[in-house]
């Protein structure tokens, strides 16, 4: 935006110049040979003009969307205060934050998956457990109705009936 700042500028300048020629020429040839100099700067700097009001409402359009940008990154800090980084007893890693609703307090979980990308998504239990063979334990499962994906969260009771064989 300064290098065409700087051209309408400079072919102002030689506006101006030209301006002062055809006012102390003497001849007709004189005159009409600076006035067709004096349009030519005039036309160029006419281009330079639209050159550098194009320059303006890029830059205005740029900084508005940096503006949203911000303005979202600035909702999603809103959003998410007071969440941290929680470490369930499956070991699963999910952002969690101590609400209350109704009259309880509740743990809100939100998907670690979605929040990366600054999406806010609550995981819902599925009333499902999952066996992990590491730890030999069943843990209920939550899942991101977002991305879909699937968590196992606290430790369960649930313990399978032992399978009847029948020969």
């Amino acid at each position: 935006m300064i290098a065409e700042l700087s051209a309408a500028m400079a072919a102002l300048k030689e506006t101006a110049g030209l301006v002062k020629v055809i006012s102390s020429a003497k001849t007709d040839a004189e005159i009409k040979a600076a006035t067709f100099e004096l349009q030519s700067k005039l036309i160029t700097l006419q281009s330079d003009c639209f050159t550098l009001g194009d320059a303006v409402r890029s830059r205005d359009e740029e900084v508005m969307l940096l503006k949203a940008k911000i303005a979202e990154f600035e909702d999603f800090k809103a959003q998410t205060e007071g969440y941290v980084l929680n470490k369930l007893e499956s070991g699963t890693l999910v952002y969690t934050k101590d609400q209350v609703v109704g009259e309880a307090q509740v743990a809100v979980h939100l998907c670690p998956n979605c929040y990366s990308k600054r999406v806010i998504s609550m995981l819902q239990p599925t009333g499902e457990t999952a066996y992990d063979a590491h730890t030999g334990q069943y843990f209920y499962q939550s899942r991101c109705h977002c991305c879909s994906s699937l968590y196992s969260m606290n430790r369960s009771d649930y313990k399978p009936e032992d399978m009847v064989y029948v020969c």
